[in-house]
This record gives C-alpha cells, sequence and structure tokens, in this order.
C-alpha cells in the first residue's frame, strides 16, 4: 500500500508539473523584436534600403511585434527620420507580425495614427524627472498629460498604446525610488485606459533580484494589463536577467538580435538591449514555447552582422558573454589546458600560452610580449605566484568587454 501510494504521489506529481508547463506554453508569450532600439543610437546613417531589408526579414520570423519606427524630432533622433519611407517597403501581408512606432508627443503620435498599417503607439514614462526631461523634454506631470491625450488618440484611430515606464529597476540621478513606486506609476498608466505596460532596465542597472521583486508586486496587482520588459543590460548578465523575468510570469519581452543598441540618453553610455537570442535560450530552458521560425531567425542573423559590421569574432564573444554559463565553461577549458602542472594556477608562461591559443582561435593577429606582460600585470591576483580559475574569468570577461565596446565605437 505505501509502494502503491507513493506512485500515485509520483503520477500526480508529474501530471502537476506537465499541466504547468503545459501553461507555460500556452500562455501567449509576446515577444517584440526592436531593431528601432537597436539602430536609434547609431552614429552612421542606416541607408533606408537596407533598414527595409532587414526588418522585412524579422517580418518573416514571426514575433509578435516588430519596434521597427519613431515618429519623433529628426535633430533628436536623426536616425529615425526615414521611418515614413521605411513603412512604405515593408512587406506585412505574409507576416503575422504587428508594427510598433514609438512617439514622443501629441503631434507625432496623430502623425503615427495615420498610418493604418501601424497597431502600436509606444510612449515612454519615466519615474525619473532627470530622465523624463533628457528623453521627452517634459516633467513627469506633463508627461502624464501628453499620455493621456496619446491614449484618446490610440482610440479614436483603432491604436493600441504601450507605455514603457523608464527607470523601472534602479534610479542613477539619486531621485527617490523603489518596486513600491513602480507600481505606483503602472497604477496611474492604467487609470489613463493603459493595457500593455513594458518595465525598462533603461540603463541596465537592474539586478535579478530587483527584477524578480518589482514584477513580483506589479504583476499580481495588476491582473488584467498586461505587463512587459524592456531590458538593457551588458551581455555578461543578460541571461539571468531575462531568466528572472520568466520567473515571474511576464509574458511580453523586448529584445534584439546579437544584443545591439540602447538608449541614447541614459548618461553618456549606450547599454545593449538583452540578445534575443539569449530569450530564446532562456524560453527554451523554461518551457516557454517562443514560436519563431528559427531558419528565418538565422538568416535575420545573416543580414543583421552583414549590415552592421559585425565579424566573426565579435559573434562568438557576443555568444560567450550573453550566456554566463558557455562563456565560464569556454574560460574552464581554456585554463584547464594551459594549466599544465594541474595545480588550478597559471603561471605567467601558462596565461600567455591560453591567450595566444584563444586569440589564434579567433582568428586574430598573435599579441606582442609586451601586450603580454601588460595584460600580467594589470591582472587582479591575490598571489603573486600565479592567477586561480575566477581571476583568470574575471580578466578575460574585462578585456572581452572592453574591445567589443571598442569595436562597437568604431562602427
Amino acid at each position: 500500500k505505501a509502494t502503491v501510494s507513493v506512485l500515485y504521489w509520483a503520477a500526480e506529481m508529474h501530471s502537476l508539473r506537465c499541466l504547468s508547463r503545459q501553461a507555460r506554453r500556452a500562455s501567449g508569450l509576446q515577444l517584440v523584436e526592436c531593431p528601432r532600439d537597436a539602430m536609434q543610437g547609431l552614429p552612421n546613417f542606416v541607408p533606408t534600403e537596407d533598414k527595409i531589408r532587414y526588418i522585412n526579414k524579422l517580418l518573416e520570423v514571426g514575433y509578435h511585434t516588430i519596434d521597427f519606427g519613431s515618429f519623433v524630432s529628426a535633430p533628436a533622433v536623426p536616425q529615425m527620420r526615414d521611418t515614413v519611407d521605411v513603412l512604405k517597403g515593408l512587406n506585412l501581408k505574409e507576416s503575422k507580425s504587428e508594427l510598433l512606432a514609438v512617439v514622443c508627443n501629441v503631434r507625432g503620435a496623430l502623425d503615427a495614427a495615420q498610418h493604418p498599417e501601424i497597431k502600436y503607439l509606444g510612449f515612454p514614462l519615466s519615474i525619473s524627472e532627470e530622465f523624463q526631461q533628457r528623453n521627452t523634454r517634459k516633467d513627469i506631470m506633463s508627461a502624464l498629460e501628453t499620455l493621456e491625450k496619446i491614449s484618446d488618440i490610440c482610440k479614436n484611430s483603432d491604436k493600441e498604446l504601450v507605455t514603457y515606464i523608464s527607470m523601472a529597476f534602479g534610479n542613477p540621478y539619486e531621485e527617490k525610488y523603489s518596486p513600491e513606486l513602480v507600481s505606483e506609476f503602472v497604477g496611474k498608466v492604467v487609470d489613463l485606459g493603459g493595457k500593455t505596460i513594458s518595465l525598462a532596465d533603461t540603463v541596465g542597472s537592474g539586478t535579478s533580484t530587483l527584477i524578480r521583486e518589482v514584477f513580483s508586486i506589479v504583476i499580481p496587482a495588476y491582473p488584467e494589463v498586461v505587463i512587459g520588459a524592456h531590458l538593457h543590460s551588458s551581455s555578461a548578465t543578460a541571461t539571468e536577467k531575462i531568466a528572472a523575468v520568466l520567473d515571474t510570469g511576464c509574458t511580453r519581452i523586448d529584445s534584439a538580435i546579437g544584443g545591439m543598441g540602447g538608449c541614447p540618453f541614459a548618461k553618456s553610455a549606450l547599454i545593449g538591449n538583452v540578445p534575443t537570442e539569449s530569450v530564446i535560450a532562456q524560453c527554451q530552458l523554461s518551457d516557454f514555447e517562443h514560436g519563431l521560425n528559427m531558419n528565418k531567425f538565422v538568416e535575420a542573423q545573416a543580414i543583421k552582422h552583414e549590415l552592421f559590421g559585425v565579424a566573426v569574432s565579435e559573434i562568438i564573444l557576443q555568444c560567450y558573454l550573453g550566456d554566463t554559463v558557455a562563456f565560464t565553461e569556454l574560460c574552464r577549458t581554456q585554463f584547464n589546458e594551459a594549466d599544465v602542472n594541474k595545480n588550478t594556477i597559471l603561471s605567467k608562461e601558462e596565461f600567455n600560452y591560453s591567450v595566444k591559443k584563444v586569440i589564434e582561435e579567433l582568428g586574430e593577429p598573435e599579441p606582442s610580449e609586451n601586450k603580454l606582460d601588460r595584460i600580467w600585470k594589470s591582472a587582479p591576483k591575490a598571489s603573486p605566484d600565479g592567477m586561480n580559475f575566477d581571476e583568470y574569468c574575471s580578466i578575460a570577461r574585462d578585456k572581452l568587454l572592453k574591445r567589443m565596446a571598442h569595436d562597437e565605437a568604431q562602427q
């Protein structure tokens, strides 16, 4: 009888787990690809025909929404000055994806509302007065008044409003912040008729712990609202942030292929969007059905790499840095191979060998001895006799991130 009871209990638990997975698969996950956010901060203007080519391929992938352009001031965001021309070139008949355009004022909303191809108008609202001024040249009270008018425009033109709550996971301007304040702002938007609200990690400052806390407060408080995540992040922390979002039951995630882009108004540096590749991988690990056509996704990746000049080495580095586990495994493989004495410490000679081998595999020129000496001296080491694995990972991540930042600045 005890055995039967245990088997019955095990069968019941298995059934519940299956139902949970099915519920997650059927939860209506909305993946939003953001080529607008990816391109808007680039220093060189991307030709209109290239934008059209790239976005048309994205339209074949199967995203819920494509954040394709914006109706904003051309001097403020010159990269988006051709949004109307891009829209004219898009092939929408065979695509299930909807289009979203960002607006920052009533005039932009009225302009966007004239285009029946656009379903969503996105408006950025910040809980930070400083950032609201930087982003829309309005204070928060004026932004809320504008949001109300844009909400009315959406209702009268068969559009849907998507509101982005900026600085939802931390405020770098030393202003008041708390998860409860985020929930309060969501309530303000809901009172104005908002049904889709994305919480934005604008400058990439949110930790996975804070992300879980914020979503765990907001989602239960507004069950009738689609609460989304628009995260900016370094490649090294993107995966854990996506996992935190999915764990809380969030069903709408914005991302960009390769982690490209960010907000040009957030301090002085661009922090990239979370990579779509990492979102896909985390969906698979978390039993979420992403519903994307992966063959078309790979084709879109190829176009992205072609248009924006990302070399194969940067693709590999982005992959490893975007997936902390894979990056650590790479470091472990290289560390163990270089650790000839198997004492879990690399001597200077062993470290130099490892660096040369990694660079060789990436197809890069061999570094000079002087450069290797500088890297070794600059690396933090607890012992003067050598470098342990954690120190090896740390210096590897630091050097690769600096390399990628330099390459992005050269594009």
